[in-house]
């Protein structure tokens, strides 16, 4: 087992940060001694702020905000989030992370569950071997709307859970009583007055953390809006808009990125309404684009090209609750402005994956420009770990060698029919061809009708070859589909991206034994 990490405190270099590639592999950056003076240094130049926000201070929102949602507002608080569907090891190696680095610091770990996100599936990828083969299978968990988020997946009754269940014991087989799965499942129908299905999968996978020792307090999106953000949002939409779309436009020419929708879209502009990095939903409703207008009195919001309602800048430079003016509208954060509340108003620290440690680039510019800040340090922690399935011992390099052989035995046949005494006029009649379009090439490369002629004969008695050693033919390909198929399954069997629950509990203890102690945090 090896332990990878990236040294140099409090800051770490983004481009060395890649996904570890062998089982139990772990990455943690900056090196785990450097956590505690990041979390300081960030603890101080925030709650000290005197940065405006809104008719205060942000160093005083953020105290507002950190009472609020731990109770304590001067205590270590670590952040990290994920979406609340089953989360595989590398997003689980963050709870870890954070969950010690609480217990080093005396302090609270806050886990934000992003339920505002949309699902790209709702199904549970599922590997297992059946009959010799690996195979990929998917059992669905919900039912959900296109463009529907997880907040607005029902919760499942007792029938459901035992479709579920039932799904999931046949699809893995021996393998379900191994796997965490069913204290999962267990957790999830412990909370019979459950809102919905996040609260259930939430208590799933408490009910696994438990059994491991980590503890995390987790704080659903939907009920923590990022309020003094948003309010100064949609007070100053020209200005946020501007700052957002030049950090994307820097960030793209960092990274030679010619596309204006990568990695996301900017604001844009639609009549006299700008667009905002917030969704708006309704029930029964799929997630709409927020655009805002303003005059000396109002903030007129819109879902795409639905009227939502008007907000009065008193209310707004007041931060009063803006539920009375929304009707059945609901409005949620996208990516960075979340990351950016989280990271202003509530996190000493922030531990990220490797995606957004890296997307949260554009985050600290927008930070930076449009609110003067520093952008404070953030972590970064990722892990690998692979399902005990056989390993079909091929790799990509090796099918690229076949691929590379059949076509070699499709241009250059001579090559594997030595001993087929019936291919030797063939043969010979390919070499003399091969032989004069060299000579021609050599003394009469302008004679372009000869050239023609006797590439037109190495064509002709090259196919001829081919076509005598149909059977050397069809054997290589026959190793390439062979080779193609073991690929397949054994690209299936080193996925990194399985639900953490699928695993042995000795898998998920050597992940954990891999992943720095309390005590490495200290200094």
């Amino acid at each position: 087992m090896r332990f990878v990490s990236l040294t140099h405190p409090p800051t770490f270099c983004f481009s060395e940060l890649k996904a570890p590639r062998d089982h139990g592999d772990v990455l943690v950056a900056p090196d785990p001694s450097g956590w505690i003076p990041a979390a300081r240094a960030n603890h101080k130049a925030l709650n000290d702020s005197e940065t405006p926000l809104l008719q205060s201070t942000l160093g005083e929102w953020r105290r507002r905000t950190r009472e609020a949602i731990t109770g304590n507002a001067e205590q270590m608080i670590v952040v990290t989030g994920h979406q609340p569907a089953f989360i595989h090891p590398g997003v689980w190696a963050k709870h870890i992370a954070a969950a010690r680095f609480a217990e080093a610091t005396s302090g609270s770990a806050v886990n934000l569950v992003v339920d505002s996100d949309v699902p790209k599936r709702t199904s549970l990828a599922i590997a297992m071997e059946e009959g010799g083969q690996i195979l990929l299978r998917g059992v669905p968990y919900a039912e959900l709307q296109v463009g529907h988020s997880y907040e607005q997946i029902a919760r499942q009754d007792a029938k459901r859970m035992t479709q579920f269940e039932a799904s999931m014991r046949h699809a893995m087989g021996p393998r379900f009583d191994r796997s965490q799965v069913p204290l999962f499942l267990g957790g999830m129908r412990s909370v019979p007055n459950a809102r919905d299905w996040v609260d259930q999968a939430v208590a799933g996978r408490r009910a696994v953390e438990a059994k491991f020792g980590v503890t995390l307090d987790d704080r659903r999106i939907s009920q923590c809006c990022p309020g003094p953000l948003l309010a100064d949002m949609l007070l100053n939409a020209p200005r946020y808009v501007a700052s957002y779309n030049a950090a994307l436009a820097a960030y793209r020419t960092t990274h030679g990125i010619r596309g204006v929708r990568r990695p996301i879209p900017d604001l844009h502009l639609a009549g006299d309404r700008l667009e905002l990095p917030v969704w708006a939903w309704r029930p029964n409703d799929h997630r709409h684009r927020l655009f805002v207008s303003r005059n000396d009195e109002n903030v007129r919001l819109f879902a795409e090209e639905v009227f939502i309602g008007d907000l009065p800048v008193r209310s707004l430079d007041s931060m009063e609750s803006l539920a009375p003016y929304l009707g059945d509208w609901r409005l949620r954060p996208r990516a960075l402005t979340l990351t950016i509340w989280a990271r202003l108003l509530l996190a000493d620290l922030f531990v990220h994956g490797i995606g957004g440690a890296k997307y949260d680039r554009i985050s600290d510019r927008i930070m930076a420009d449009y609110y003067g800040v520093v952008p404070p340090y953030m972590a970064c922690v990722s892990a690998t770990l692979r399902l005990d399935l056989p390993d079909r011992g091929i790799t990509p390099k090796d099918l690229a060698l076949l691929r590379r052989g059949l076509r070699d035995f499709q241009f250059n046949p001579q090559r594997y029919v030595a001993g087929r005494t019936e291919l030797g006029d063939l043969i010979e009649r390919r070499a003399a061809a091969v032989e004069l379009a060299a000579k021609l090439r050599r003394q009469e490369p302008r004679n372009r009708a000869a050239r023609r002629r006797a590439f037109q004969e190495i064509r002709h008695a090259t196919a001829a070859v081919v076509d005598g050693a149909r059977d050397g033919l069809e054997a290589k390909r026959s190793e390439l589909d062979f080779a193609t198929t073991k690929l397949e399954q054994a690209s299936i069997a080193r996925g990194r991206e399985y639900f953490f629950g699928l695993f042995r509990e000795e898998s998920l203890h050597e992940l954990m034994d891999a992943l720095p102690s309390a005590g490495e945090f200290r200094v």
